[in-house]
């Protein structure tokens, strides 16, 4: 084989197989190992992305009719033919999801969209503080170019539903829900960008805030989070899930402070509330990590079904359940979208497919946010945001 034919080769097979490697540490992530077994997982993963090339490179190029040595595929033993080839296949999933990226539409429900960015002023930009837990210290990743850890995306969305059967055959009504998620206090961004985040989610005026977990990465933040929803339940009712970080936490302290803050929780429950003139049964799913899928009934008296998800991953149980829209986190939008590839990872079994967005599967819309922060400061063209729905129905 011809010298640069080999390296191109070689080279596609180090793509391939950190795309299998990837896709690894998406799926294992969506599934309830705790925190210890989760950095366990990606040290293998570090190893297997790193190690790889120069192992490909000696093996598979340098060693004995190695491909770099004028060697052909069809003279390696079947142990080297073997590994060329899982590499190599690690292309197929590679390519779907960056054509996938590439093609990806938001669903006709989404009439419009608006969005501000800010780049959030005063202490915390760029700088550490004296609140910060971690001491007085900027995390490495937050000083990585362009990162938006600091920014933050503000985005109201129409979303018509009336183009549906109406369960009872009545005008068309509106509801508005501020939806945010992933909150991950850990003490960097520091105070000052909750209060800021907390001063735009006032100034959205929802009928309804939703939180949809990942309140914590440490404890010892809690009166952080309880300040910023206790100021939200002021201007409109809120509903929270816990998500997988709490989960690793002490949960039930963090769902009892947040109940005390005035915020209902619905994790693993459903309620049926009215919001303005229209009816909503609400649910909410903490599954796999807390508790398990709430059972619901039928779709009877109520005039939208809302559910509440941690992970877009119980996507099949919403959609089964005629849930009408389902509001999810957990994925970040994939924290870091490279140019044309898009995300590469996501927690979800579904890998980076909702990786964050509005999403249709059947008859159910789905809205992934990206969330507010995150346990690594670092996001690449990847805004952390809050989103105002304007539901019609």
């Amino acid at each position: 084989m011809n010298f640069y034919a080999g390296i191109a080769l070689l080279l596609l097979a180090c793509i391939g197989n950190s795309a299998w490697w990837a896709i690894f540490v998406n799926r294992t992530h969506s599934l309830r190992y705790h925190a210890d077994s989760l950095r366990y997982v990606r040290k293998v993963h570090d190893a297997g992305i790193l190690l790889f090339p120069p192992v490909a490179f000696w093996f598979l190029g340098w060693a004995d009719s190695g491909l770099l040595r004028g060697g052909s595929v069809t003279e390696f033993s079947a142990v080297r033919q073997g590994t060329l080839l899982l590499a190599l296949s690690g292309l197929v999933p590679f390519t779907w999801s960056v054509v996938r990226w590439q093609v990806r539409r938001a669903p006709v429900e989404l009439h419009k969209a608006t969005s501000v960015h800010f780049d959030v002023p005063g202490k915390e930009a760029g700088t550490s503080t004296g609140d910060l837990a971690q001491g007085n210290r900027v995390p490495l990743l937050a000083r990585f170019p362009k990162n938006e850890v600091h920014r933050l995306e503000v985005t109201r969305k129409w979303l018509c539903l009336t183009e549906r059967p109406a369960r009872h055959g009545h005008e068309s009504r509106k509801i508005k829900v501020a939806h945010f998620s992933d909150t991950h206090f850990t003490g960097y961004p520091g105070r000052h960008y909750f209060e800021f985040a907390t001063d735009r989610l006032c100034e959205l005026q929802p009928d309804i805030f939703v939180f949809t977990g990942d309140l914590l990465d440490n404890e010892a933040l809690l009166p952080w989070a309880s300040e910023m929803f206790s100021r939200l339940v002021t201007v409109a009712p809120g509903y929270s899930i816990l998500g997988n970080h709490d989960w690793h936490l002490n949960h039930s302290r963090i769902r009892r402070g947040l109940i005390e803050t005035g915020w209902v929780d619905i994790g693993g429950q459903h309620r049926t509330v009215s919001i303005g003139d229209a009816t909503v049964l609400l649910a909410g799913t903490e599954a796999p990590w807390i508790g398990t899928n709430p059972g619901v009934p039928e779709s009877a008296s109520e005039d939208l079904r809302i559910l509440l998800s941690h992970s877009p991953d119980q996507r099949d149980y919403a959609q089964r359940q005629q849930f009408d829209l389902m509001l999810c986190g957990h994925n970040h939008g994939g924290q870091v979208v490279l140019p044309v590839i898009g995300p590469v990872y996501a927690p979800s079994k579904y890998g980076v497919k909702y990786a964050g967005g509005t999403y249709r599967y059947r008859q159910m819309l789905m809205h992934v946010s990206r969330g507010l922060s995150g346990q690594e400061a670092l996001r690449l063209n990847c805004c952390p945001e809050v989103t105002l729905l304007e539901v019609e129905f």
